[in-house]
């Protein structure tokens, strides 16, 4: 198998081109990218103005948040586009911007409501100044 690694033949591995062709040709495969993409797109949207309409709405610029996280203000913008945070670098954002956050955990009927705070142990967080 090993000297015939290079052979695509032999080996099982093809040009990519070859591979997203085959993809490509299936039937129905692309109806709904437009639509994927825009969904996509959308969350993007969505969370990366959550994160910068909180800091808005407590008048600060990305460069105080990131004094009283002490970190560089390119993290701060960083940490806005993510798309999956810690739960310890949200505490540590809101934070720094003043805000609190809860969390509401649903179990089948069950529902309660947890500070954010409760949910990130103190020594795992940045303090905020």
């Amino acid at each position: 198998m090993i000297e015939n690694f290079m052979d695509p033949e032999q080996s099982g591995f093809g040009p990519i081109d070859d591979t997203l062709a085959a993809l490509e040709s299936i039937p129905g495969i692309n109806d709904d990218l437009d639509e994927r993409i825009e969904a996509r797109e959308q969350m993007e949207r969505e969370h990366i103005a959550g994160l910068a309409m909180v800091r808005e709405v407590a008048a600060m610029t990305q460069d105080d948040v990131a004094k009283k996280m002490g970190v560089a203000q390119g993290s701060v913008s960083r940490l806005e586009k993510r798309g999956d945070l810690l739960l310890s670098s949200l505490r540590a954002y809101f934070k720094a911007v003043g805000a609190e956050a809860t969390i509401v955990l649903k179990i089948g009927d069950t529902q309660r409501i947890v500070p954010l705070d409760d949910l990130v142990a103190p020594s795992r967080t940045r303090q905020a100044r």
